[in-house]
Order: structure tokens, then sequence, then C-alpha cells
């Protein structure tokens, strides 16, 4: 419950800089659209819903880590920071263990 929890934190937080448009200025340099950004910023909260959905659990876990692989192909191909990077890996491994656990693993 704690991990999907803190999943649950980065998600809310990413979209709210999406949706006040604190980072529209990387999307900008990336060549995305502001419309982009809030499709973006919509489908991280629909999926976080799904994530929480009992029986849509991994439905929405596929869709964050979707969005996790899209957020590092682009952090690596435009060569960001290794922080950036690190926290959408880290993120990542995070939704995956937690799907993992849902699941049934380690009981």
């Amino acid at each position: 419950m704690i991990l999907k929890l803190l999943i649950s934190v980065v998600f809310v937080g990413a979209a709210l800089q999406k949706f006040t448009g604190k980072v529209a200025a990387n999307w900008d340099r990336w060549g995305y659209s502001r419309l982009f950004m809030y499709g973006t910023g919509i489908v991280e909260l629909v999926a976080l819903a799904l994530f929480w959905w009992p029986g849509f659990e991994m439905v929405g876990a596929a869709s964050l880590a979707m969005v996790l692989l899209g957020a590092l192909a682009t952090l690596i191909r435009h060569r960001e920071g290794l922080s950036h990077i690190a926290l959408s890996a880290i993120t990542l491994l995070l939704v995956l263990v937690q799907s993992y656990l849902s699941t049934g693993g380690m009981t």
C-alpha cells in the first residue's frame, strides 16, 4: 500500500506540473505541443485511477509503464540529466514491483 501511494504521489505531482504549465518549456524544447503535454497529464491521471480500481490494477499499471517508457525515450533522446532519467527509471521499476506484488508475487 505504501508503494502504491508513493507511485501515486509521483504521478499526481507530474500531472499537476503539466496542468500548471510548470514544465511547458521542457515540452517546447523537445518539440511536443502543449496539447500533447495536457493530454499526457490526463492519461497519467486516468491510468492512476485504473491503478487503484479493483480489477483494473494491471491495466492502470501497464498504462503508467507506457507513459514512463515514453518519458524515458524522450529524456534519453534529448540527453537530459541523469537525475531526470533516474527518476523515471526508478518510478518504472516501482510500478513493475507493485504490479508483481499485486499479482501474488512473494506470498
